[in-house]
């Protein structure tokens, strides 16, 4: 997970000319917003331009790891479509989806009343379990392209928390039992024309994508001669397009062995670093020793901070500057609270504090505990103007609990 840097990266910097800087405007919005930068998703996005164009490799975008539809129809054009995870996803995908792509789905909960309306929106159904695909295939395979989600069973990560390779896995038929099914129930497997692996979380090493590669293409004999495409899944971050060697030689490793599309589905790869956390300091008071800021937004608006314990990147921390804040969230919740950050210059009421590499699971994953609102949404354009798209409303909550004029009648 990501740890604290004093600044963002010189490729993406249009939020912040320099650590601690801010454009004309920002501190005019309205906190707790959440920024997404039209001219770092922009940036971003050229990685998929190189990766369809260079490697033929087709290239989504997992909603599910931001979904604003406006930037989501902003990224469209770029894309040969989305991957999702739900109905909901994939209803989102289809009005977000400008340039006529694919819509992907893959999903341990399928549902049987939601078939039809499914295959109706998505073109490639991955389904994640043999049972799951005895249950439903008939039902779909006529009006989608249907595969399977396989778990390689090779794993790279320590903490099984985000492991989709971890012991007892829901995710995906295991590769062994994809492999004895083959060898001896193959009719079982008729209709399946493609398969989705997604095996990573947040790694920055496509080496370990070739190796998975390798070890599907070893391990799955002749049943990979069968298919039509192979979904890469996601799981891998970008890092400035200077780690991609692995991407590349897995997509050539696939593309001179087998006559079939190849698809590739980041989430945060192309957006983490264009989001931002604009928060505004409450409260500065003394604590055991120690100086507590209060801000008016939450580990909720983060939940991955306190899902993964880990500390969000603040800009304008510097581990040698002289003035030290524990950044705390504003809910009664004991443990809501960012971690240790330290500023050149005294914090007081009224300072904005600016969490960058926010894109990606934020949004999507953020709630309302304690009635703390969620943060309003604006574009930074590449004029440099900040435009409000969304803001959050006390109608907005009370609908979620039945009451007001929102509420189901």
């Amino acid at each position: 997970m990501s740890t604290k840097q004093a600044s963002i990266s010189s490729t993406h910097a249009s939020l912040l000319d320099n650590v601690g800087t801010f454009p004309d405007g920002l501190n005019r919005i309205s906190t707790p917003a959440f920024v997404y930068d039209e001219a770092v998703l922009n940036h971003l996005l050229t990685y998929a331009d190189q990766l369809r164009q260079e490697d033929r490799c087709r290239v989504l975008f997992a909603i599910k790891s931001f979904s604003f539809a406006d930037a989501l129809k902003l990224m469209s054009p770029r894309l040969e479509g989305f991957s999702v995870s739900s109905l909901f996803e994939a209803k989102l995908a289809q009005e977000a989806n400008t340039n006529g792509g694919s819509i992907h789905i893959t999903t341990p909960g399928l549902r049987s009343g939601e078939l039809d309306e499914i295959a109706s929106l998505c073109d490639y159904v991955s389904f994640n379990s043999l049972s799951q695909w005895d249950m439903h295939r008939d039902r779909i395979k006529d009006d989608a392209n249907c595969g399977l989600r396989i778990n390689p069973q090779l794993s790279f990560l320590d903490d099984e928390r985000y492991d989709p390779c971890r012991p007892a896995s829901k995710l995906g038929v295991p590769l062994e039992n994809l492999v004895s099914t083959f060898q001896h129930d193959p009719a079982r497997l008729a209709g399946v024309r493609g398969i989705l692996f997604h095996s990573n979380c947040d790694s920055p090493d496509f080496s370990e994508l070739l190796a998975t590669v390798q070890h599907l293409y070893s391990s799955a004999g002749t049943f990979v001669e069968t298919l039509e495409w192979i979904n890469l899944g996601g799981g891998y971050l970008f890092e400035d397009g200077q780690n991609m060697n692995g991407l590349h030689q897995a997509v050539e490793f696939i593309k001179s062995r087998l006559d079939v599309d190849v698809f590739f589905e980041p989430g945060a790869a192309l957006i983490r670093s264009a989001g931002y956390i604009v928060s505004t300091v409450l409260d500065v008071f003394p604590s055991d020793g120690s100086i507590v800021a209060v801000l008016d937004t939450s580990v909720n608006h983060m939940p991955e901070v306190f899902e993964y314990d880990y500390e969000p990147d603040v800009v304008g921390h510097d581990d040698n500057a002289p003035h030290e804040y524990v950044l705390a969230g504003c809910t009664c919740l004991a443990g809501d609270i960012f971690g240790e950050y330290r500023f050149p210059d005294p914090l007081k009421v009224g300072d904005q504090v600016v969490f960058n590499n926010a894109g990606s699971y934020t949004l999507t994953k953020a709630h309302v505990f304690n009635g703390i609102g969620l943060p309003s949404v604006y574009a930074l354009t590449g004029q440099g103007e900040f435009v409000l798209k969304s803001r959050f409303t006390f109608d907005q909550y009370a609908a979620r609990w039945g009451t007001g004029p929102q509420a189901a009648s």
